[in-house]
């Protein structure tokens, strides 16, 4: 097999991957707060403590076990995701005790840490411009395909119970595991057996990185803290006020998913928003506004619309963190683990208290809060420099 059908198929594979991770990851998320409160009983606040002990473990597994992910292979440290995943999920499936649901949920979210940053480190090597801006628009648009599609899979099944689509995503994980082993005897290149920490210590290029990083890496904190009031909260409020069925839930939440994936493909056609500082900042001016608005939403029409356009700020903020994150940096995995640990410590911080801000003062006050946290970096970019210093190796 000559290096360019390598090289796509290779590509391929790894979007495949990410579609079906994703797909599968939230998947279970869904199906988790409604296991939580119907099976367990659980409160809202405690749901949202559910969604925030996988997170937090994934943000803790990211920082401290880096330096074991970054020495081992791409498709190696996948595939030991995908088998500790499916254990997990497995545990939290059979258990009668709650609390042994939340320490299969720490192992759950420690092995995300050996899924995306390693993904996202290996589509990027070797590439740069657009081809990078390529690179991981494919990447954006299969796992947020995977995001879109699977709440209306979910959202049915859930609706009869929650044990199908449990059983279902441990089937999905370890379809990945096989596709990956597979993929590493008969697809992978010479340099997927290559371990990020070695082809660093062999590179000898010239640190070039972006200061936008820093604006870009603060809006997707940002987004993320909010993002747990689409995924965990909103579907709680639905049922509270007994306004939306799970499978309309489902369907409102797939249409900010594809919406997403419809940006990601645009945003990977073009380079005019590489490197634009006021846009970077207008997007976020964005989101703030849309959840402000989202304040006075009343009607399944009014929540369509605010999914539709959270989807597109949404696909933009990911973008830019993860390109400028990557653009013109000797440490791709050290930037798509800073990338993985902000957007993993805003979906703590949301879903935390989230839960508990909906619970005492409502799901119109948990807007405002959230609007307010979003529009903190845009205004603070206001008053710092036109020309910040980059902070080599960072």
């Amino acid at each position: 097999m000559d290096s360019k059908k390598r090289a796509l198929y290779q590509g391929g594979v790894i979007n495949i991957t990410s579609f079906m991770a994703q797909f599968t990851i939230a998947m279970v998320n869904l199906a988790l707060v409604y296991r939580m409160r119907n099976y367990f009983n659980a409160s809202a606040q405690l749901v949202g403590a559910a969604a925030s002990t996988y997170n937090f473990t994934y943000f803790v597994a990211c920082l401290f076990l880096s330096p074991l992910t970054r020495r081992l292979k791409p498709p190696q440290s996948v595939n030991i995701s995908m088998v500790v995943m499916t254990l997990a999920v497995g545990v939290v499936l059979f258990t009668t005790h709650i609390s042994v649901a939340f320490i299969a949920l720490v192992f759950y979210g420690a092995a995300m840490a050996f899924l995306w940053p390693q993904i996202e480190s290996w589509l990027a090597r070797g590439k740069e411009g657009q081809a990078l801006n390529r690179a991981t628009s494919n990447f954006n648009v299969s796992w947020s395909l995977g995001l879109a599609l699977s709440p209306l899979l979910t959202g049915a099944l859930v609706e009869v119970g929650t044990t199908i689509p449990l059983i279902l995503s441990m089937a999905l994980f370890l379809v990945i595991f096989l596709l990956i082993t597979v993929a590493q005897r008969t697809i992978f290149d010479d340099d997927s057996s290559v371990s990020e920490h070695t082809r660093v210590q062999n590179s000898q290029g010239v640190d070039q990185s972006t200061p936008l990083r820093f604006l870009s890496w603060a809006g997707v904190f940002t987004t993320y803290c909010a993002l747990p009031i689409t995924l965990t909260i909103f579907p709680l409020y639905a049922q509270d006020l007994n306004i939306f069925s799970e499978s309309v839930v489902g369907t409102l939440l797939a249409v900010r998913g594809l919406v997403t994936v419809a940006m990601f493909i645009v945003l990977g056609r073009t380079k005019r928003w590489h490197f634009k500082k006021w846009l970077i900042i207008l997007v976020q001016v964005a989101i703030a506004l849309l959840l402000f608005g989202a304040r006075f939403a009343s009607t399944y029409l009014h929540f369509l619309l605010f999914f539709f356009l959270y989807g597109l700020f949404f696909a933009c903020t990911y973008s830019m963190s993860i390109f400028h994150g990557a653009s013109g940096t000797l440490q791709l995995s050290k930037r798509m683990m800073i990338h993985e640990v902000l957007l993993t410590l805003g979906s703590v911080i949301g879903a935390t208290f989230g839960g508990g801000i909906y619970e005492k003062y409502g799901f119109s006050n948990l807007l405002l809060i959230a609007s307010i946290v979003v529009i903190i970096p845009p205004v603070l970019s206001l008053f710092i420099g036109k020309k910040p210093i980059a902070q080599k190796g960072a």
